[in-house]
């Protein structure tokens, strides 16, 4: 038996036949490509006949009038397109127009125009023979042309493949054809051999295309084709080159290696070049990168959520994103609740990724009717899903505004961004839990101090309460309860306002920011105050210094109470008095310095100096530190006071950071 390329072609095209039956059999569009799989592998078998008998001309006409075929073949793939629920026999009745080329090819091919003997066992090619492959192209074309007009108006999936149908079939039955002239022009014989199997492999890629469950889309595909063939052709010239010139100094053994190893560098080195030229990683690495960033920002879970799904919003050009994560049992996120414990879940995580032409096109699968309903009741075009043991967290988007489905390559860009923003929020649940939690420890360690510093303006108030009917009718004790009401509950109010400060959670935007003006603009609101207690304001910045990445409401706020607190602690201090902030650069960041010329701190308060209700003076109640502390502490700076030292102030020094945090 003769193995030849059409029947190892054949071969080929009845494996592709049956695994689009087998992959879905109650599907329209898997059992017509199943039919023109079959009407292929007889061509290719026709084509193999003639390998085996070449000068067999009955062979011949046959072959060729079943190749006249093709035009029907491919219009009944668009149909089923664009009317997939169109029994098969009624397709076949509106053809039509189509049915002409099969009917011409037969007439050329049964006269002597198209090829006759010369009576040695050669066949002569006629005009005729021309004739119907220029015939067969033009009909291709002018199926691509039609084609072309109907994707106007065509939406979604259907648009797709309408592309890869011309893409894959069209180009498929027009390279044939035209190795099979250029063979006969030519008299080489190779290019008739080669031909299956470019066919085959052509049309192969266009039946896959149709019906893999990865959806993909024709540009991409013909972006990564152009990709490649530019890759390939530039590294053959590249190693042709180095080969031809180091031969000149080289043994040829070494001058191949040589050209192997540089051709391996060049490739390497001009591939991340052409992706960024085609486009084709840039938008995916911005989109990542913005993930991380939002990532890297320390924001409460629900503002990152919320950066999170315009980010998804934006990327994917769609009206909503939803993220839902697992709380008792339950989905829940933007509204939805859905309940684990359906059994289409369970397909969910088996699949970690679904989109409705991913149901449409696979194997029918228990439940996935339920799964298909989640997404219409929804309106999702694409939901992904954590690759964890359990279904943990879920991203669900809607079909995009173009109304173009969810492409396989999106498809993995968006699977790389949910492990992305699975872990920044996972981290951001985590630390407000560990923050939640420190806060109650801290109302635990707080009850005592807060209860006394509340009692003691209770008990005046209730003393003179008490002595209130008795000593009403005298003006000087009622002026003095008047007054001491008012100061012991602005004592409580404002021990309120600090308490509220210390635990109410802030929100804050860090962003890089000239330390030098912030000083500047908080110098300007604590003048005035410095000048009615006689208190010097110094400035001792160091002229080149970097810029700093914090959020400049808050840090005002921590200068401005530590600048208060050196005012205050000078008050009974009969001369020279100031306070001095000093900028410096360090290897952690950008430090600055406040002192004062103050008496100082005392040693038992230093080691507890930023701990609430900690405080040497008898207006104060000791949160102002401990909120600063607080707030730096959410910027990734720090605060410390140097060690008491006897005859000089107090001195606070924080270093803020130049570079957003790293996680």
């Amino acid at each position: 038996m003769t193995l030849s390329s059409p029947l190892w072609a054949a071969v080929a095209a009845l494996a592709i036949g049956t695994a689009a039956l087998w992959t879905n059999p109650r599907r329209r569009m898997n059992r017509v490509l199943t039919y023109v799989s079959a009407y292929v592998t007889f061509w290719l078998v026709l084509r193999h006949v003639i390998v085996v008998f070449p000068g067999d001309l009955r062979w011949m006409r046959v072959a060729w009038i079943a190749s006249g075929l093709f035009p029907v073949g491919i219009w009944l793939v668009r149909d089923t397109i664009l009317r997939p629920h169109v029994r098969l026999i009624a397709r076949l009745g509106a053809v039509r127009f189509w049915w002409l080329f099969p009917a011409a090819t037969s007439g050329v091919a049964l006269s002597s125009w198209a090829f006759t003997n010369d009576g040695f066992g050669s066949v002569v090619y006629g005009p005729g023979y021309y004739t119907m492959l220029f015939g067969a192209i033009g009909a291709q074309l002018l199926l691509a042309g039609t084609t072309f007009r109907k994707l106007r108006g065509q939406i979604g999936a259907r648009r797709l493949e309408m592309q890869l149908l011309i893409l894959g079939g069209v180009t498929a039955v027009c390279f044939a054809h035209g190795l099979l002239g250029l063979s006969v022009y030519l008299g080489d014989a190779s290019l008739g051999r080669t031909m299956p199997l470019v066919f085959v492999a052509l049309f192969g890629g266009m039946v896959w295309s149709l019906l893999t469950t990865r959806l993909l889309d024709a540009r991409h595909i013909v972006t990564i084709v152009v990709e490649k063939a530019v890759l390939v052709a530039g590294v053959t010239v590249f190693v042709w080159g180095i080969q031809q010139l180091s031969l000149q100094f080289f043994a040829e053994w070494l001058s191949y290696g040589l050209s192997i190893a540089l051709g391996l560098w060049f490739a390497t080195e001009v591939r991340p070049w052409l992706q960024e030229v085609s486009q084709r990683k840039t938008a995916g690495e911005k989109v990542r990168r913005d993930a991380y960033e939002i990532g890297r920002r320390d924001l409460p879970p629900e503002a990152m959520e919320a950066e999170f799904v315009r980010l998804l919003t934006s990327w994917a050009d769609c009206e909503r994103a939803v993220i839902l994560m697992a709380s008792q049992g339950r989905l829940v996120g933007g509204g939805i609740e859905w309940p684990l414990d359906q059994p289409e879940f369970k397909l969910l995580h088996s699949l970690r990724w679904v989109t409705p032409e991913r149901l449409d096109r696979g194997r029918p699968r228990p439940h996935g009717q339920a799964l298909k309903n989640r997404l219409s009741e929804g309106r999702f075009g694409a939901i992904v899903v954590s690759g964890g043991p359990s279904l943990a967290f879920v991203i669900a988007l809607s079909v995009p505004r173009s109304c173009q489905p969810y492409s396989f390559p999106r498809i993995l860009k968006l699977i790389a961004l949910e492990t992305i923003i699975e872990s920044s929020l996972s981290r951001a649940h985590y630390v407000a839990k560990v923050q939640h939690a420190e806060k109650l420890a801290t109302v635990g360690v707080l009850g005592a101090s807060i209860a006394h510093e509340i009692r003691n303006p209770l008990v005046s108030i209730k003393t003179f309460v008490q002595l209130l009917p008795g000593h009403y009718q005298e003006q000087a004790f009622r002026d003095k309860f008047f007054r001491l009401i008012g100061d012991e509950v602005g004592r409580i109010d404002r021990l309120t306002e600090q308490l509220m400060d210390l635990s109410a959670p802030r929100v804050l935007v860090p962003k890089d920011t000239d330390l030098h003006e912030l000083l500047a603009a908080s110098l300007d609101l604590i003048s005035s105050k410095a000048e009615d207690r006689s208190v010097a304001l110094i400035r001792d910045f160091e002229p080149q210094l970097s810029s700093v990445f914090v959020d400049p409401s808050a840090v005002k706020q921590v200068v401005m109470n530590l600048a208060f607190n050196a005012i205050q602690a000078q008050e009974h201090q009969p001369s020279d008095r100031w306070v001095k902030f000093s900028t410096r650069q360090n290897a952690n960041g950008v430090e600055l310095a406040i002192s004062d010329n103050g008496p100082g701190i005392a040693g038992e308060v230093w080691e507890r100096l930023f701990q609430p209700f900690q405080t040497t003076k008898s207006s104060g109640f000791g949160l102002g530190l401990a909120i600063c502390k607080d707030i730096l502490s959410s910027l990734h700076a720090s605060i410390t006071a140097d060690p008491p030292a006897s005859g000089c102030g107090a001195t606070f020094r924080i270093i803020l950071p130049c570079q957003p945090p790293t996680t």
